[in-house]
């Protein structure tokens, strides 16, 4: 009876204090967040057709943490810092590696999250994903766009600050005169692991500005998975790989091309891509196209009052499109980037790359 007191209690607390501290983190960190604010202040709107989970997934995470066993200390949070840089053939620098980048206990948060997402969102949230158009394999991924603003604001905050740490040691802007991350809207956000797959193929995150993909394992837990890049425009198609290390995060420009190599063990990782739209609202947050985000932003920007202090649920009905209505749109941006006028494909020969360490 005590012990289910002491759950009931710290529920309370916890329902309290992350409405306060998510809702500050929301006003400070997410200023794109207009299309979904409305389920944090309500307290509710996490739907799939299932029914509401805003409660759900609030409870489940205090549940979760009251399990876990391991104990951060203090102590073991090291200040994050730029260990590496890479930069093509023209001297723009694309990808920027971040040690520390991501604490202990950040990471065990953003496996609960996970897990309490594909408790209550199995199949909207949950996807087996092949990359059939690219060189095949895939990963699991665990959509948390959202949740993740609402539920973990403090790691929300980290990811932004640790995008922005690599926009301005990079120059993306007066460089190559792209958004900084704190004024982009967050594209996606995932919890990847390869448990059914043995590689992910060459692709691009076309459409999106900046990837931030954080290194949840340690590189001694698996055998290859190593992550590789190949810069546009590299004399010899040559790729660079390496492993990101634990709690590390490499932070690239989204339209260059990159991969995972073929693996063995438990690899995990926490990718967020942020893009220059505002973030879509729920029923559109998994991994939203471009297109569809310019149609609903155009009805959103022509039907909505916009004097109102926030939209409501019931303001977005019938406003984010179904496929057959993108096809028949006349404008929208199809995507992005720093390689916008740059063709997609690559004819490289795999046996003329090169191994190289970055």
């Amino acid at each position: 009876m005590i012990k289910f007191f002491d759950a009931i209690v710290c529920v309370i607390i916890f329902s309290a204090c992350r409405e306060a501290k998510s809702s500050d983190a929301a006003e400070k960190w997410s200023p794109q967040n207009k299309y979904w604010v409305h389920i944090l202040k309500e307290q509710s709107g996490l739907e799939d057709g299932g029914g509401e989970h805003f409660n759900d997934i609030q409870n489940c995470m205090v549940v979760k943490s009251q399990n876990n066993d391991d104990v951060i200390p203090a102590d073991s949070i090291a200040t994050p810092k730029i260990v590496d840089s890479m930069t093509d053939s023209q001297n723009r620098t694309i990808l920027i590696e971040i040690g520390n980048a991501i604490t202990p206990s950040q990471v065990e948060s953003v496996k609960r999250l996970a897990a309490c997402t594909r408790q209550y969102f199995p199949e909207s949230r949950f996807e087996h994903r092949g990359f059939d158009l690219a060189d095949g394999g895939g990963n699991d991924c665990t959509y948390l766009n959202i949740l993740l603003q609402i539920f973990l604001p403090d790691v929300y905050e980290n990811v932004v600050n640790i995008t922005e740490m690599a926009y301005k040691k990079a120059g993306w802007g007066e460089q190559l005169q792209l958004l900084p991350p704190n004024k982009c809207g967050l594209r996606t956000s995932e919890y990847l692991n390869y448990n059914e797959f043995k590689h992910l193929g060459g692709h691009t995150d076309r459409g999106s500005l900046f990837t931030a993909l954080f290194a949840l394992s340690d590189t001694k837990s698996y055998r290859g998975g190593e992550f590789y890049l190949l810069p546009r425009d590299e004399p010899n198609d040559r790729l660079y790989y390496f492993k990101p290390r634990q709690y590390s995060a490499v932070v690239f420009l989204s339209e260059t091309y990159h991969g995972v190599t073929d693996l063995e063990g438990p690899r995990e990782m926490f990718t967020n891509e942020f893009w220059v739209y505002d973030d879509a609202p729920w029923n559109g947050s998994t991994r939203a196209e471009n297109s569809h985000m310019e149609v609903f932003v155009q009805r959103a920007e022509e039907t909505l009052d916009h004097t109102v202090d926030y939209y409501k649920r019931e303001d977005f009905a019938g406003l984010w499109p179904y496929e057959e209505e993108v096809e028949d749109f006349d404008y929208y941006v199809s995507g992005y980037g720093f390689y916008e006028d740059e063709e997609d494909e690559f004819d490289a020969n795999e046996d003329e790359f090169y191994d190289d360490e970055l």
